[in-house]
């Protein structure tokens, strides 16, 4: 029985740290032509699968095509309900990601609590994430981050107002006939860039410091995270690493993702056209 989501967590990347071959994951992916819908995709199965495979003692629900979370795990014996959202790359031929700073989050951005329906009822529950960043032949994982949302984005409030935001116009064009879908693509940190060395071709669970220590993990953080808001608070997240065997101090890092700070607008110009030469 697992009295609260952490220990849920720990369980599940405790599982994906013994599937370690040559600080590489192999897996098996069925191929892209077997799958129903272009939603559906094969990774996603594939972790499912892997979970309830490993976890007969607990509950694992799909949620679906186009729904957040991906995965829902809940334990009947207590009750206790966590959210795991897959996030995928494959490598590029040279061996690094293929997104550089920051990841699509289409019409939901990313948070450390997600709603779901129990029964009637509708509940928020904790959600992580689980990010993966694939080798160029999709047969091994080659890093594994399963990371608290929280770490991403806090803000339930604003996590919510993106799930209504998205909205359609019709009677458009000369027409009528048309319509325009208002759609919201956030991009939030990656946490899969080559350029993370805290994270790249890792396998590591990433968690609030103060869970980590009541997980009585405290001996296997290999860094100290601190996540600086724009209002000044401070939040301090411990990177975990299963396979670490020396007695150093957690690295500390700031500001891990300045570079997406630092991002500026552009102005939008008119779209490119083809061009003819004069006759």
């Amino acid at each position: 029985m697992y009295q609260n989501e952490h220990q849920i967590i720990s369980k599940v990347y405790d599982h994906f740290c013994n599937k370690i071959e040559d600080n590489v994951i192999p897996i098996d992916l069925r191929a892209p032509t077997l799958v129903g819908t272009v939603q559906d995709d094969p990774f996603d199965c594939l972790v499912e699968q892997e979970l309830t495979s490993a976890f007969p003692d607990l509950e694992i629900v799909s949620s679906g095509k186009l729904t957040t979370p991906d995965i829902i795990v809940r334990d009947k014996s207590t009750g206790v309900i966590v959210g795991i959202e897959v996030k995928k790359l494959i490598q590029k031929p040279n061996g690094n990601d293929p997104r550089g700073l920051t990841l699509d989050y289409n019409s939901c951005l990313p948070c450390g609590t997600a709603l779901i329906r129990v029964g009637n009822a509708t509940v928020d529950i904790p959600c992580y994430y689980l990010f993966c960043l694939l080798s160029n032949d999709s047969k091994n994982i080659v890093t594994l981050l399963l990371m608290h949302g929280d770490f991403i984005n806090y803000d339930f409030n604003l996590h919510k107002q993106a799930k209504v935001a998205n909205q359609s116009e019709y009677n458009h064009g000369p027409y009528g006939e048309g319509s325009v879908r208002h759609r919201a693509m956030y991009t939030y940190p990656n946490p899969l860039h080559y350029k993370l060395e805290c994270f790249f071709q890792r396998v590591v669970l990433v968690a609030k410091k103060l869970d980590v220590e009541n997980l009585s993990l405290s001996h296997l953080v290999t860094h100290i995270v601190s996540r600086r808001d724009k209002y000044e608070n401070n939040f301090l997240y411990s990177i975990i690493d299963n396979r670490k065997n020396d007695n150093q101090p957690p690295i500390q890092i700031e500001d891990i993702f300045a570079a997406c700070k630092a991002r500026k607008a552009r102005v939008r110009t008119s779209s490119s056209m083809p061009m003819l030469k004069e006759i």
